[in-house]
């Protein structure tokens, strides 16, 4: 397979690089003959992406070979029930549907997978969310606030109000709409765990609710989880599932392109995004039903 990949990973390339070395040749000429050298950098610009749509179907040729060759292979045999879509994402709905992340102005999301774990039931995707703002020229830019994954896993509670767990450096979580109901408007709740209320902000729709879900145990397990998974954390406790998300500034499950694919290394880098999947199960016990 090792050398399947590298044959499809040359000729994307190769036709990527052509693509753009005849757009840079052109830009040249037009910027020479016409004297307007800002044409050069907008060339530029405009070959790069068009060289990629281009070559689209060689590189997601490349990329599915990939894909079905080391992520699938690797996740069937950590995991049961596998589904994964590189071409699909995780519905912006679900997301924004917890009221507890700034869905900011543009949403990408690619590489669903679905699954179980320990008879765990779990979703999880890249998530790119980016900002749009204009300049005082009226130039349009757009800055990421959030780029990592978004996990959603069964939870061993029962509970009725909904419970956010944000970590100190986790800055585009949201507490509910301004103008929810007044039943349904989130506080900020201190809880008996000093050292827990200085990393964590911890808000819920009711105290009681997060009493109950955050007990000193799976206090101690988040502070764990936190310090084993690199990447800022958002733990949702929302119509008894748990969502997080891990904004690490990282897509999972990707090869590049300008690289021949080490296979050995390439499963394991694999297996360690896996292992964050694993280890959200294993170390918050959620395969402990004693409480359901």
């Amino acid at each position: 397979m090792e050398e399947e990949l590298e044959i499809l990973r040359k000729k994307a390339l190769r036709k990527q690089l052509i693509c753009i070395g005849l757009f840079i040749l052109l830009a040249i000429l037009i910027g020479v003959f016409s004297r307007v050298y800002t044409l050069i950098f907008g060339f530029f610009v405009i070959g790069i992406v068009l060289s990629t749509f281009i070559t689209n179907k060689d590189i997601k040729a490349f990329k599915t070979k990939y894909k079905d060759g080391v992520v699938l292979e690797s996740l069937n045999k950590i995991c049961t029930d596998v589904k994964f879509d590189m071409n699909k994402g995780m519905d912006k709905s679900i997301i924004a549907g917890t009221n507890m992340m700034d869905m900011g102005d543009v949403y990408h999301s690619n590489d669903l997978v679905e699954g179980k774990y320990k008879n765990i039931n779990f979703e999880m995707s890249d998530i790119h969310i980016e900002r749009e703002s204009t300049d005082s020229d009226g130039n349009t830019h757009y800055y990421t606030i959030f780029r990592g994954q978004w996990y959603i896993f069964d939870f061993n509670k029962t509970f009725k109000a909904n419970v956010q767990v944000c970590s100190k450096n986790f800055n585009t979580a949201k507490r509910g709409s301004l103008f929810s109901k007044k039943e349904e408007k989130y506080k900020k709740v201190e809880l008996e765990d000093i050292d827990f209320n200085k990393n964590y902000k911890v808000y819920a729709q009711n105290e009681l609710d997060a009493f109950y879900i955050l007990t000193p145990n799976t206090m101690e397990k988040i502070k764990t989880v936190t310090n084993e998974i690199k990447g800022s954390l958002l733990f949702c406790f929302i119509d008894n599932k748990l969502h997080i998300a891990l904004n690490n500034h990282k897509d999972f499950f990707e090869a590049s392109l300008f690289k021949k694919v080490d296979l050995e290394k390439a499963m394991e880098k694999t297996n360690g995004e896996i292992k964050v999947i694993t280890n959200f199960v294993d170390i918050l016990s959620l395969d402990n039903d004693l409480f359901k």
